[in-house]
């Protein structure tokens, strides 16, 4: 994977040790291209869902309360892609394909999705496990 990157220069502020900067070379850009289009191995879901396969064992309550902390951290991240995407929208309204931020944003508002589909599924959750029924 050698030629992939090359060093461009060193930069060094007055107070910070020096630092490499690097940018992309021709042959990184194609690797990239393939990467992109290559076909993805499937993965586990994340601990936290495997978690909730045995979350029986648990009492209601206490299980509530993880809920919510999980709830929370979903909305905190749901505030921080909300706000990149809005930092985005102004330095430009619209982003054509071929900008590297259409990638971004693509991503980010997926990311949005994902957010308020775990955020939901917490209240669904919290809510069955209040009625103690599903």
């Amino acid at each position: 994977m050698k030629g992939l990157v090359q060093l461009e220069s060193h930069e060094r502020e007055s107070y910070r040790p020096a630092r490499k900067v690097y940018s992309i070379t021709d042959k990184g850009v194609e690797f990239l291209k393939d990467w992109v289009l290559e076909a993805d191995e499937p993965r586990a879901l994340d601990d936290f869902m495997l978690k909730q396969y045995n979350s029986w064992l648990v009492e209601p309550e206490t299980m509530i309360g993880v809920l919510r902390a999980k709830r929370t951290e979903h909305e905190e991240r749901l505030k921080i892609y909300r706000a990149k995407i809005a930092g985005f929208r102004e330095q430009q309204a619209v982003f054509p394909g071929r900008d590297p931020l259409f990638s971004s944003i693509a991503v980010i508002e997926m990311g949005i999705r994902n957010e308020e589909s775990y955020i939901e599924w917490c209240d669904r959750v919290i809510e069955a496990l209040g009625r103690d029924e599903i």
